[in-house]
């Protein structure tokens, strides 16, 4: 059952950024796509800093069925004074195309808007200095989405060093972080797919 949701998942993935990349839609249906993931697909989010609760959810409108919600109680004095990671299994070298894909939605808060802001999406070492590789900032909506952010990395990473890292306390603010997906297409991949560009 893990991987039927884990290949719907990726499919989805595929059908998002499938428009740009016409190609990448066809490996999903044989599977090659997964050749490419460098982390443990998962919607368990490891989540850090003062002024934030989270805890997991259930939620069968999200691919998985599932999703960390994170509810930041105030914006910090650094965007990373609240943060959300997954830890990647796969090498990075420099100057490979890489994409970071996962599932959000906000919620309201104090009766404003359902939005979120998430001013770094980074691949980034898992220690001290904690270097990015890439880095994008997204906007969430109030609807479950697969958001995705692409670059091409800037260092090496090796393997098991690395992580995605979401820097959350821009603001007051509740988020729901389901599936995560990082792939790694190479150096010789055209970013332009990935981007629309």
């Amino acid at each position: 059952m893990k991987w039927k949701l884990l290949y719907i998942a990726l499919a989805a993935l595929a059908l998002a950024i499938g428009a740009a990349s016409p190609g990448l839609a066809r490996q999903s249906s044989d599977g090659d796509i997964l050749q490419k993931a460098i982390n443990k697909p998962s919607a368990t989010w490891g989540v850090y800093g003062a002024g934030q609760k989270n805890a997991p959810i259930k939620d069968k409108t999200v691919q998985g069925g599932g999703a960390t919600k994170v509810e930041v109680q105030g914006a910090g004095a650094n965007p990373w004074d609240v943060s959300a990671s997954q830890p990647l299994t796969g090498n990075i070298s420099k100057g490979d195309v890489l994409l970071v894909a996962f599932w959000a939605k906000a919620e309201a808060v104090d009766g404003g808007p359902a939005s979120a802001d998430i001013p770094a999406v980074r691949i980034q070492q898992s220690a001290a200095p904690y270097d990015a590789a890439m880095q994008g900032r997204i906007k969430v909506g109030g609807e479950w989405k697969m958001y995705t952010v692409p670059g091409r990395a800037l260092i090496d990473i090796p393997a098991g060093a690395g992580a995605v890292g979401l820097h959350l306390a821009s603001a007051k603010q509740t988020v729901l972080l389901g599936a995560l997906f990082v792939l790694n297409f190479g150096p010789d991949y055209d970013l332009r797919k990935l981007t629309g560009g």
